[in-house]
């Protein structure tokens, strides 16, 4: 049997729900007051809160230039709130812009004084003596920044350093040797490549070690920045200093960058490692699905070899039951270099394990190969390939250049 409603407990609980809803709309109203467009009630003095004092005040600043309201808001935030640095550095911009440069680099000191010791604002306090042309405060606000406040501010802070100091010797200089490593990131992550070769030789003169993956990066930088003949040296001294294929029994997964190899994917192909009978040999295993007239080219490795040089590519293959006309094979041409492109003949229908071979020369000029796997498209109404391939063991290998003979051995 319920229980019934005693009539004080209703009351009770009206009066509840009217006290809830009283104080949702007295701090609905007072968010609308501080949130409002209406700009006749913005400095009103029952808006206390100095973080929407300051939107108003730069509103008013930046976007209708209404200096005289916007330097009564960043004054009232500051009555709000005495100590709230980014409206000392509001105000010391309005200052700026209306001529009284004075008062804004008084401000901007004030302000330096304020977060000496703290991170919080520190980005937004260079900026601002940045605009004011404060240059004796740059370099150890940005060498500060840069060493210890990771994130957005750090990248803003290399992005203000760089612009200062375009040569990178005085740049690592401004910034401190401390910071080379971000430098030299920050180089390779936004292509600059003179600078991270300048960043690179302080480094190898130094204690520091970047990693394989930095390493990676910044030669596939320089690679993509046409620096080719710059990224071999580094390649030869950190990861293959033979001139081959890297990589060559595919017992570690494809690098995807620089001087590895780079294998991509294609919904038209299967494509796999396996292992061979030999002890830390693999073989790729390609199964062409017969969904589409596939121009393959997504097998792939860049080589630095040697100008004016002859060289012989070798390599192993097996096929089973490959259809169409047009089958794959191998070429080797020049990276971002005037080479003969040459090929190999294409891989028969089915065949047992069988050496595929390419004689290429090396012009002057040229720092490195590309060694591709392809198929071209075919022409024919059946072009649609299928079947299975075989790859493992691809090398190169330097060719004595023949002798020239001047006359012919005769009787």
């Amino acid at each position: 049997m319920a229980v019934p409603w005693h009539p004080y407990r209703k009351s009770f609980l009206f009066l509840l729900l009217l006290i809830v809803a009283v104080a949702q709309l007295r701090f609905g109203v007072q968010e609308q007051l501080q949130f409002s467009e209406n700009t006749d009630r913005l400095a009103d003095e029952r808006i206390r809160n100095p973080r929407v004092l300051l939107n108003f005040a730069k509103e008013k600043h930046l976007f209708e230039a209404d200096l005289d309201t916007a330097q009564r808001l960043f004054r009232q935030a500051l009555i709000s709130s005495p100590l709230y640095v980014p409206a000392w550095l509001g105000l010391a911009e309005l200052l700026n812009d209306r001529g009284d440069k004075e008062r804004a680099v008084a401000i901007v000191s004030y302000a330096d004084s304020l977060t000496r010791n703290i991170n919080r604002w520190r980005w937004d306090k260079t900026l601002t003596a940045y605009q004011l042309g404060l240059t004796d405060l740059l370099p150890g606000e940005l060498r500060y920044i840069i060493a210890q406040i990771p994130g957005k501010s750090r990248t803003d802070a290399l992005n203000l350093a760089f612009t200062l100091w375009p040569d990178p010797t005085n740049l690592l200089t401004q910034a401190g040797p401390e910071n080379l490593p971000h430098l030299f990131n920050h180089a390779v992550r936004t292509k600059r490549a003179p600078e991270a070769l300048s960043f690179w030789y302080h480094i190898t003169q130094s204690q520091i070690s970047p990693d394989d993956k930095q390493v990676l990066a910044f030669i596939d930088m320089l690679l993509r920045t046409d620096h080719v003949a710059d990224a071999v040296p580094i390649w030869r001294q950190r990861f293959n200093d033979q001139d081959t294929i890297f990589n060559p029994d595919f017992q570690a997964r494809p690098l995807g960058r620089a001087f590895g190899w780079r294998l991509s994917d294609h919904k038209g192909v299967d494509q796999r490692f396996e292992p061979l009978p030999q002890p830390g040999s693999h073989a790729i295993h390609l199964r062409f699905k017969g969904w589409e007239n596939l121009s393959y080219h997504h097998l792939l490795q860049i080589v630095p070899l040697e100008p004016q040089s002859d060289y012989r590519f070798t390599v192993q293959m097996k096929s089973a039951k490959l259809t169409t006309d047009q089958k794959p094979f191998w070429e080797v041409y020049g990276y971002k270099c005037q080479a003969t492109r040459v090929s190999s003949e294409m891989v028969a229908a089915d065949q047992d394990w069988t050496e595929h071979t390419i004689d290429f020369h090396i012009p002057l000029g040229c720092s490195a190969m590309v060694v591709r796997l392809r198929r071209q498209e075919s022409t024919m109404l059946d072009n649609k390939i299928t079947g299975r391939l075989w790859i493992k063991q691809p090398a190169i290998t330097a060719v004595a250049p023949q002798p020239f003979q001047l006359w012919q051995d005769g009787p």
